[in-house]
């Protein structure tokens, strides 16, 4: 853990260093008299890494003249300890001798807005309790008026009916006021229980929103760190403290809106931030920056040890049996070489001025030599398990290359593809993207890191004004060679139609995948127009035929190949 206050006076610093030296030399057992004060921190500003967040809290306390211990509460219970700086500023010679963090256990959680929700979920299921109350009550009423209307017991012959309960035995002028008075009765107890039924339905809506908001900011805690800092002050002052920490469960990660203009072939490409956080402290009113430093990385490169290689050593295969023969196995299982690693490879009517757009904020960046900080405009608020909030980063139109592009085998349609360069200092983390042509959303894709200098690479969905009609001729089979070296040939043919409906030229790229032959008696060869490139992206077998587009008329493409074997041979794949 490092400690560091800083003071106004270069003088102090060094009384500073002195008392921290003489703090860590302190035995256990020396007794030291300071006024214990309790003081109130709060968030000021926030550093969220991609995983990870620095929160820096600030507080002003006023010291008396000599030994202070500052008691700092409800510090998060992640905090991780080794990072803990405490740095302040005040008038006077004021220094820090030590340190101390240890635990509040509580009975409730600590996280307010999580006990504001589970108390709103007791108070729910408190009233929901007395609404399943009176429910009772007003069935237990209608069951009762029933039975004074049919008896007790209406599938029994009744021995005495002045003992049943029921209305039979009452005189006619005397019916119709009875059947008044418990109709009245009845649609009374009725009401009471369509409207306990609808506030228990109420009451559950009410239930499952809440226990889903709890389910996003929950963490259970029901301790927190607490922060004793031993501070001494050659006279009564005030101080300006600043305690900073780092704390796992903040996180953020760049998203992108990349929007293709087909006339010019400029991609808009704005950067934005998706923050979230489920630290246990709200966020309330801070400044925000972001950087792309990885505290939690890691440090330290791999250590390498030697690799030594050597023969097996030679086994008697005869001792082995005998060995196995008289049950000892274990010895040889011990002495098995280690398994071999291998790698595998990874595949305007109007004349008034126009209104004036509304502008987004963005970030300011700050570059520097390993990472890149990013400095958010304004105050944020943000709830420990709230939603994902985003803020625009940068914004920064790039030239492109618009071709159009299709694999009419497997698929028909016709893309659009945008080839730009990234010539921004800062790179392009990875993330996902929401793509737009002219103004209209498309699709999305995932964006691999890019750095300064290196191609990106998009496609903008369908060409509607392009159209490709792929005509596979059959099979043709047929036998070649003599008597004792006849083969098999298996030869396939495809006929392409690709009709430019636009008003100009376009560059196409029409992809299609060549059986490749892994034996010398697997002969392939390509028929029809051969391809513009072989082995694209270094993929044995995938080529390409790279043509131009004329303005409103049809290109034809014939192509295919053939596949030579053995008669008496079974080709797999094909």
């Amino acid at each position: 853990m490092s400690k560091s206050l800083n003071s106004k006076k270069p003088s102090v610093i060094k009384k500073f260093q002195s008392a921290l030296f003489l703090s860590l030399l302190m035995s256990p057992m020396t007794v030291i008299t300071a006024a214990e004060i309790n003081a109130e921190s709060s968030i000021r500003k926030v550093t969220v890494y991609p995983g990870s967040a620095k929160v820096t809290r600030v507080s002003k306390i006023k010291l008396a003249a000599g030994s202070n211990d500052i008691v700092i509460n409800n510090l998060p219970l992640g905090l991780n300890e080794s990072s803990l700086r405490v740095s302040g500023e005040g008038e006077g010679s004021i220094s820090l001798g030590s340190v101390e963090l240890s635990r509040d256990i509580q009975q409730d959680v600590v996280q307010q807005q999580e006990k504001n929700i589970r108390i709103q979920i007791e108070e729910l299921q408190e009233n929901r309790q007395v609404i399943e109350d009176s429910l009772s009550r007003n069935r237990a009423q209608l069951d009762y008026i029933r039975k004074m209307v049919i008896g007790d017991n209406v599938t029994s012959k009744r021995k005495d009916e002045s003992h049943s309960g029921s209305y039979t035995n009452l005189p006619l002028d005397q019916w119709q006021q009875a059947w008044q008075t418990l109709g009245d009765a009845t649609n009374n107890a009725q009401e009471k229980i369509r409207k306990s039924n609808k506030a228990l339905r109420d009451s559950d809506k009410q239930l499952n929103k809440l226990n889903r908001e709890l389910q996003q900011v929950a963490t259970n805690q029901r301790a927190t760190r607490v922060a004793k800092l031993q501070i001494d002050a050659d006279s009564s002052t005030e101080l300006n403290l600043s305690l900073s920490y780092q704390i796992n469960g903040a996180r953020w990660e760049p998203v992108y809106d990349a929007d293709l203009d087909t006339e010019t072939g400029e991609i808009t490409l704005k950067t934005l931030a998706q923050i979230s956080q489920r630290t246990g402290e709200d966020w309330n009113d801070v400044d925000v920056t972001l950087s792309t430093l990885r505290p939690s990385a890691g440090t330290q490169l791999p250590q390498l040890n030697p690799w030594v290689l050597d023969f097996m050593p030679e086994v008697d295969i005869q001792a082995e049996s005998r060995s196995f023969n008289s049950g000892i196995a274990m010895d040889s299982m011990e002495l098995s070489p280690e398994p071999m690693i291998t790698s595998s490879a990874a595949p305007k009517l109007n004349k008034r001025a126009a209104p004036a757009p509304m502008r987004q904020q963005q970030s300011r960046l700050i570059s520097a030599d390993f990472s890149a900080e990013y400095i958010v405009p304004g105050f944020i608020k943000l709830g420990s398990g709230s939603n994902k909030r985003r803020f625009a980063l940068n914004s920064q139109n790039i030239n492109s290359k618009i071709k159009l592009a299709s694999t009419p085998r497997l698929d028909p349609r016709v893309m659009i593809l945008a080839t730009a360069k990234h010539l921004e200092e800062t790179p392009l983390l990875a993330g996902n993207m929401s793509l737009y042509r002219n103004g209209n959303f498309v699709g999305n894709t995932f964006l691999k890191q890019k750095l300064s200098g290196e191609e990106i690479k998009l496609s903008f969905g369908e060409d509607d004004k392009v159209k490709i009609k792929f005509l596979p001729d059959p099979d043709k089979k047929r036998q070649d060679g003599l008597l004792f070296g006849k083969k098999k040939v298996v030869e396939r043919h495809y006929k392409l139609s690709i009709t430019n409906n636009h008003n100009k030229p376009f560059p196409i790229s029409i992809s299609d995948v060549i059986p490749v032959s892994s034996d010398e008696n697997i002969k392939v060869k390509s028929l029809g127009e051969l391809p513009s490139i072989k082995d694209v992206d270094d993929k044995k077998g995938v080529v390409s035929w790279n043509k131009s587009l004329a303005p409103k008329t049809e290109l034809k493409l014939q192509y295919g190949y053939s596949v030579s074997y053995p008669e008496d041979r079974t080709v797999l794949g094909l």
